[in-house]
């Protein structure tokens, strides 16, 4: 790793990136010191080299620990994951929470709307996924539309099918619990950090709802708290608790700032003091046997595998006979001269802006896949192009043809 005095291109890139995001709130970020940068290095470096020896290390490294991950992690992990999330308002005030909670819009997933849940349930049939969550918002606040839709994929997909939910928990009951259980709901996860680490909601579907997860983000100063509640989780019989880092944007911006945090640079703005937390954490639950599995689910997980998984389904989708969808999702298509790259993205409505196709689900609903244009074509020297369909493609081709390996750089 070069010294963090010395940086990328790309690097650059993304500072200017999150520059731009932040406008004039920009200036105003702590960012980590030159002498921090190295502190931090050192200590992610030493807890990386102990869990190297006692974890597991999954998808291209950026996940940790993979020993027992729960069904639904490794659905997405697998890519064959839908995330519908069913309304936009929630009864909870999390400091930490990414995104405005006032959307009154439709279910929505990967930019599709659904009014109807037999169309979801459809939707989710045709394109092939496993696993299905329902997120918020808080699904309880709007717990009969949640059950509706649940039904619905359940009725239309059976058990093949892995349904879960994301809850804070507060509005769960257990005639509430035992509707979600019947509905088919197999997993139920909570976000405890919006109650303080209290576990009284969560007891509630522990026996009920065959797998419960707790899903929080690492936050650096409640790691004494939370080490506590690790043993509390694994004696009232909770199955799986993930972890994740901290991320900035416009909207925790004034909560996240007030508090202390140091902030890194990536493809988004992270909290370096979460994911050191994180791994500490799990380190923590290794050391003292403890028995509940702790999966830190890093930011560059989600934004490398997430989205290769939704690039992939729609590039599959379009995949002519002269092409290959590469493992981050993009089609490439190899000439005796170079090679080219496009994406395909679904589609509620088509731009026309490039060629598209349309599907439609045995509902009648229409759906379009969208095949964009990413490079002209890239001449290629014979060893390139050997080397390429050997499977080692040439630096400058990485992005397009390998998921990056590793936690992300602090810079």
């Amino acid at each position: 790793m070069p010294p963090p005095d010395i940086r990328s291109t790309h690097q650059e890139q993304l500072i200017e990136s999150n520059r731009r995001e932040y406008g004039r709130l920009y200036d105003l970020l702590p960012f980590a010191t030159p002498e921090r940068l190295v502190a931090a290095n050192a200590e992610r470096a030493e807890l990386l080299q102990w869990l190297s020896q006692h974890a597991q290390f999954g998808y291209a490294a950026t996940k940790i620990d993979c020993n027992n991950l729960s069904p639904g992690c490794r659905q997405c992990g697998d890519g064959s994951w839908s995330c519908l999330f069913i309304n936009g308002h929630c009864n909870g005030r999390c400091f930490y929470c990414p995104t405005a909670q006032d959307d009154d819009g439709l279910p929505v997933t990967n930019g599709l709307a659904f009014s109807s849940p037999d169309d979801y349930a459809a939707y989710v049939a045709q394109l092939g996924f496993t696993g299905v969550s329902i997120s918020g918002g808080e699904p309880l606040m709007t717990a009969d539309l949640t059950l509706d839709y649940l039904k619905a994929v359940r009725a239309r997909c059976g058990d093949q099918v892995h349904l879960w939910m994301y809850t804070n928990g507060t509005l769960l009951t257990s005639v509430l619990c035992r509707r979600l259980r019947d509905a088919g709901l197999n997993e139920i996860r909570f976000d405890i950090g919006a109650v303080r680490y209290n576990l009284k909601k969560l007891r509630l579907a522990v026996g009920c709802i065959p797998t419960v997860t707790v899903e929080i983000p690492a936050v650096p100063e409640d790691e004494g708290l939370l080490r506590q509640k690790m043993v509390e989780m694994a004696e009232t019989g909770v199955n799986h608790l993930n972890l994740h880092q901290m991320r900035l944007t416009p909207y925790n911006f004034g909560p996240l700032t007030e508090r202390g945090y140091t902030f890194i640079h990536g493809e988004k703005v992270t909290v370096l003091e979460s994911e050191l937390s994180a791994l500490r954490s799990v380190r923590f639950g290794l050391e003292q046997g403890i028995n509940l599995p702790v999966n830190y689910c890093s930011f560059p997980y989600k934004r490398r595998f997430q989205h290769a998984a939704a690039r992939r389904r729609a590039a599959l989708n379009v995949c002519n006979s002269d092409e290959q969808v590469t493992e981050p999702g993009y089609l490439r298509t190899l000439s005796e001269s170079g090679v080219r790259y496009c994406d395909a993205a679904l589609l509620q409505n088509p731009s026309y802006r490039h060629p598209f196709e349309k599907i439609t689900l045995e509902t009648g609903r229409a759906l379009y896949l969208e095949r964009r244009p990413l490079t002209p074509e890239i001449k290629l020297s014979q060893t390139e192009r050997t080397a390429l369909e050997a499977g080692q493609p040439p630096e400058r081709l990485a992005r397009f043809e390998r998921i990056e390996v590793g936690l992300a750089d602090y810079f």
